[in-house]
């Protein structure tokens, strides 16, 4: 499994709602994305106390086909369209539980 994550800082008199209106019509398209497990659309905003405004979508992939698909396809087009190319982190998850589910937690890692 693959974590990603970009963050996109944005004016600080940036209208908010805009990412909030990208999110609810784009969002759900990630749903039926080639290998990706979870999402969430993260922001942080001057106006609610934080120190600046940004957009940090977080994506948590299966592999390295469906993060690949997803940024050299259509998906990632359209943010570099809007916003330009963000730098990108990104992580191996140790651990992943979906309590939902009632997931109990996976052994952790360990190296021989």
């Amino acid at each position: 499994m693959l974590a990603k994550q970009y963050t996109i800082k944005l004016p600080a008199d940036y209208e908010m709602e805009i990412i909030r209106r990208r999110v609810q019509s784009r969002g759900g398209a990630f749903d039926a994305f080639p290998g990706i497990v979870f999402k969430a659309f993260l922001i942080t905003e001057r106006a609610r106390g934080a120190i600046a405004n940004r957009y940090a979508p977080f994506y948590l992939w299966l592999d390295t086909a469906g993060t690949n698909e997803f940024l050299f396809g259509e998906g990632f087009a359209a943010v570099l369209e809007s916003f330009g190319r963000p730098l990108i982190e990104h992580w191996i998850p140790l651990e992943v539980r979906d309590a939902r589910r009632g997931d109990r937690p996976t052994a952790p890692l360990r190296h021989p």
